[in-house]
């Protein structure tokens, strides 16, 4: 088991191991969608879904909403492979920096524009509201994506029964 930021047999550990830096390109990928979960003081102000997006339906917003995970899920597992089986502290900062927030961003943006099916819109808002958090909490610190906690949870208990299965599927 790799130990985060410190020594192993006489040699520097890296940050993560290869499934753990899998994970974490799997994890962050909007799926990445919250990092509320982890208990975090990070607030986000209640979001905002496009109210003049045209009208869309349950069955079509969770569709388009498990495509757009999934693409982002896709895209974010090959850029956290890139960054090898052992990747320092600060080469795991710049990607959560400079790769995943933004992409989870994006995905959360996307989101949005979809609107929402008449009658959930609290609800699709609650959702965005915890992703939006969990971006929050990353920016703040990059670091808390290779502590094990679970930052989908509280995403994922409202996304999953509603069928966002793609969004934050290991949460």
């Amino acid at each position: 088991m790799t130990q985060p930021y410190g020594k192993r047999g006489g040699r520097p550990a890296g940050v993560l191991g290869a499934r753990r830096a899998l994970a974490l390109a799997g994890s962050l990928a909007l799926a990445s969608l919250a990092v509320a979960g982890c208990g975090s003081s990070h607030k986000a102000t209640t979001a905002t879904i496009d109210r003049t997006a045209p009208a869309i339906s349950k069955s079509e917003f969770v569709r388009k909403a498990n495509a757009i995970c999934a693409k982002g899920n896709a895209k974010n597992k090959v850029a956290g492979a890139k960054l090898g089986a052992e990747p320092s502290e600060a080469q795991v900062v710049a990607f959560v920096k400079h790769t995943e927030v933004p992409a989870v961003q994006a995905q959360i943006n996307a989101l949005k524009a979809l609107g929402a099916p008449a009658g959930d819109e609290a609800k699709v808002a609650r959702m965005l509201t915890l992703a939006q958090a969990g971006v929050n909490a990353v920016k703040a610190q990059p670091t808390i994506v290779t502590s094990g906690a679970n930052v989908f949870a509280r995403f994922a208990r409202v996304a999953h029964p509603y069928g966002l299965i793609s969004c934050a599927p290991t949460s």
